[in-house]
């Protein structure tokens, strides 16, 4: 019996000559392991509390694949380093301790585990399988984020008093992941409204994005609300005529002002207001609350804008504890964090490793397309309120589907045992 094949992820049993030994696909194994484990059991692991247990500690299952395959010297391999340099000068100039540099340098080794293993696995003939898969997951969330939200009052106090209710709704994701999995649907979407070249692999494709954008909105990841508006405005502009655009428009513009008129969205708007008021507030309370480690993204915004530029920041894990998981202030999302710690110079590098992934290049060419465009803009709104390097089940998400130019077209698809060819002249475009 040879384990050999691959279907949908599992690992199918091919019939063959008792007596030889049995061969494992290191690199299929580790990939769904992670898969799996970072999409659809994270949070359960987390809620049962059986185990200590850290969603981050599935990029070590990596580990081996890295010593196996070895470390590819490319741009985002270069872009991971600088970002590291950045760190360790940071570290020096602040008179960071060694522990506190090292821990911080997790979350760049953490991104480029997930870089790399998709990096070593997804190859064309293997891509098509491997989006479907994600299609799948992304298409049962809806029932578990609705389950969650309508229970969340009727669980036991041991797993609501690690969260609020506006947090309970991950689906399958790691626990109040709901932001992860938004972003998981939203970049389906983008793929199958956007990559008409390659997007055939899913079947009724307008009932799955319908799904999906209704499984965006009813989540509570409300950054993304604007995040899969802007995908639907983007796609309605670039495809369809000025004259369609303006008659939509003017058909959204009648019937949401009559809505408006009638006091349909009073509640939301008020609710709206109330919290875009809370944040933008500068209040010496609020600023307060923000530098004892407090909620506060709008105070914290105006608090680095009033002080000096940090090129380098005030240290590496100078204002969050990993251990307890404490802020000493109140820095949320990606944004901050670096621009608080290592400064702009290593958000700037951040900034261009998410770069580098979403358009990939080869001999001075990058390969552009709406799809990375569109993943690169979607995660950098993220990173306003989530740790998009420090969460793996983001970064995998963003690696896995930006390259789905692999998957062969509808004219050229890959017959099995056959080699795959997906590059020609037009293949990149010279930037």
């Amino acid at each position: 019996m040879i384990v050999e094949k691959d279907l949908g992820g599992a690992l199918a049993v091919d019939s063959r000559p008792r007596g030889r030994p049995i061969r494992v696909n290191l690199k299929r194994l580790v990939f769904y392991l992670v898969f799996f484990l970072v999409f659809c059991f994270s949070g359960l692991i987390t809620i049962l509390d059986v185990i200590p247990y850290r969603m981050a500690m599935a990029s070590a299952l990596v580990i081996p694949l890295l010593l196996i395959y070895g470390i590819r010297l490319d741009r985002v391999l270069l872009a991971h380093l600088a970002l590291v340099a950045i760190v360790l000068l940071s570290g020096f100039w602040n008179g960071s301790s060694p522990t506190e540099v090292l821990l911080f340098l997790r979350i760049p080794a953490f991104s480029y585990l997930m870089y790399r293993l998709v990096s070593v696995y997804v190859r064309p003939d293997n891509t098509r399988r491997i989006i479907r898969l994600c299609v799948l997951v992304a298409m049962i969330q809806l029932p578990f984020v609705v389950l969650q939200q309508l229970t969340y009052e009727k669980l036991p106090a041991r797993i609501t008093r690690y969260s609020d209710p506006i947090d309970f709704d991950f689906g399958t994701f790691h626990f109040k992941g709901d932001a992860a999995m938004a972003f998981f649907l939203i970049l389906l979407v983008v793929f199958l409204l956007f990559d008409k070249r390659h997007n055939h692999i899913v079947r009724r494709k307008w009932i799955v994005l319908s799904w999906l954008t209704l499984t965006v909105l009813v989540s509570n990841a409300k950054i993304l609300h604007l995040g899969i508006a802007f995908v639907w405005i983007c796609y309605l502009i670039t495809h369809m005529s000025a004259k369609a655009v303006v008659s939509v428009i003017v058909v959204f513009a009648v019937v949401f002002g009559a809505l408006a008129y009638y006091g349909v969205f009073d509640r939301q708007w008020a609710a709206l207001s109330s919290t875009l008021r809370s944040n933008i507030a500068l209040t010496s309370r609020k600023e307060e609350q923000f530098l004892s480690g407090g909620y506060g993204r709008g105070s914290a915004f105006g608090y680095y804008l009033r002080g000096d530029l940090l090129w380098l920041g005030d240290g590496p894990s100078a204002y969050y504890d990993v251990f307890t998981r404490l802020r000493i202030r109140g820095n949320t999302g990606h944004l901050l964090l670096f621009y608080a710690e290592v400064g702009l110079l290593g958000w700037l590098c951040s900034v261009l490793m998410f770069f580098l992934i979403a358009f990939p290049g080869r001999k001075g060419c990058l390969r552009v397309s709406w799809v990375g465009a569109l993943s690169f803009a979607i995660i950098q709104v993220l990173s306003v309120t989530s740790q998009i390097m420090n969460n793996i089940s983001i970064v995998l998400i963003y690696c896995i589907v930006v390259k789905s130019y692999l998957i062969p077209p509808k004219d050229n698809r890959v017959a099995p045992g056959a080699k795959a060819v997906t590059a020609g002249p037009d293949a990149m475009r010279r930037v």
